[in-house]
């Protein structure tokens, strides 16, 4: 995979391995009254659920419909910040827990 040259950076929450050849993208999911909702860092996209399950299973389905049509419009790359993007390159959604982020802030 070919990383972006210097001017070009990825949104905060997204990291690129380029030894694995793959991108991850960090999600969360925080409790908002009697739902829950699940977000990735860096891209305008969100899963709301009933419970943290729910709303992680509707995070993956929106975020497998928009890598789709980023890919197909042949924007994904520009879009996480990346100059460019290997076929074979492998796109992670990693949940990381809300009290982990909550200490990390501190």
């Amino acid at each position: 995979m070919t990383t972006g040259s210097s001017d070009v950076t990825a949104p905060s929450g997204i990291e690129q391995d380029t030894q694995d050849e793959a991108v991850c993208l960090t999600a969360r999911v925080a409790s908002d009254g009697a739902r829950f909702i699940a977000t990735v860092d860096g891209i305008e996209l969100e899963g709301i659920g009933n419970t943290a399950d729910a709303a992680r299973e509707s995070l993956v389905q929106a975020m497998r419909s928009w890598l789709e049509r980023m890919d197909t419009t042949g924007k994904l790359g520009e879009t996480l910040g990346l100059e460019a993007l290997a076929e074979e390159t492998e796109i992670l959604l990693q949940f990381v827990d809300s009290e982990d982020s909550d200490r990390d802030s501190d």
